[in-house]
């Protein structure tokens, strides 16, 4: 958050941290003109200490392993389709482990350019056995388990950076609401689910009919992007942060 994305000119907007009953001013106008949604999955990885016979060749202890969830539901296959249909998805995993790495990160606001980003394209297609992603600081490569097989592609922050900036150049603009709407309507349809109902607090409300309300103080737009946020999270469980092109 303080940092940014890598390579994005804009700052980043997270819907997901909009303050409760703030006074709008005209929230809409956070939202570039030219969006660009990313889809951030956040991963804790598990830190192998011990060498084995599965420890990829090139790397050194301790290494890191990302693990995919695809047992159902599929979460690896949502976020397939979900890039298929032409969203920027990632997998956005630490390059470091401990806490102390974690505070200068930080503080020197590198915490983005120490991760690993993966795009669920990169890993392909799985069944449901038990699959990670491993990878060790300091060395470029990722390996596939349960059976080993080296990933193609990069997976560092400014790699990631230049994917961010080509969505970026093909962006267009889009009315704010609309677009946000869009983005609520296509994670319902790629889930195969229906819109929440008396959803009620500090979130979002709904009328009996579904029509959403306003919120004291609040703005239409700002509604729209914590439902974008909130589905986003309970169906994909991915982080929606917005980019893109002001002008």
């Amino acid at each position: 958050m303080r940092r940014g994305l890598p390579a994005s000119s804009a700052a980043p907007v997270f819907p997901s941290l909009i303050a409760e009953g703030s006074s709008g001013g005209g929230y809409d106008v956070k939202i570039p003109l030219a969006p660009v949604p990313i889809f951030l999955q956040f991963k804790i990885p598990q830190v192998v200490r011990k060498k084995s016979r599965k420890m990829p060749p090139g790397f050194s202890k301790p290494y890191l392993r990302m693990h995919l969830r695809t047992k159902r539901p599929n979460q690896h296959q949502l976020l397939l389709d979900l890039e298929a249909s032409g969203k920027l998805v990632a997998y956005a995993t630490p390059d470091f482990w401990s806490v102390t790495d974690l505070d200068n990160y930080y503080v020197a606001q590198e915490v983005p350019l120490k991760t690993r980003y993966f795009a669920p394209s990169d890993i392909g297609l799985l069944d449901d056995k038990s699959h990670q992603v491993a990878y060790c600081t300091g060395n470029p490569a990722a390996w596939l388990f349960s059976e080993p097989q080296r990933l193609g592609g990069k997976f560092d922050a400014e790699s990631f950076g230049r994917i961010i900036s080509a969505g970026v150049r093909k962006a267009h603009k889009q009315e704010p609401l609309n677009f946000l709407h869009n983005l609520s309507a296509m994670i319902l349809e790629l889930t195969n689910s229906k819109r929440p109902k008396n959803l009620t607090g500090t979130l979002f409300d709904h009328t009996a009919k579904g029509e959403m309300q306003m919120d004291e103080g609040g703005t239409r737009v700002a509604i729209a992007a914590r439902e974008a946020a909130y589905l986003a999270q309970v169906r994909l469980g991915c982080t929606l942060v917005i980019t893109g092109k002001k002008e």
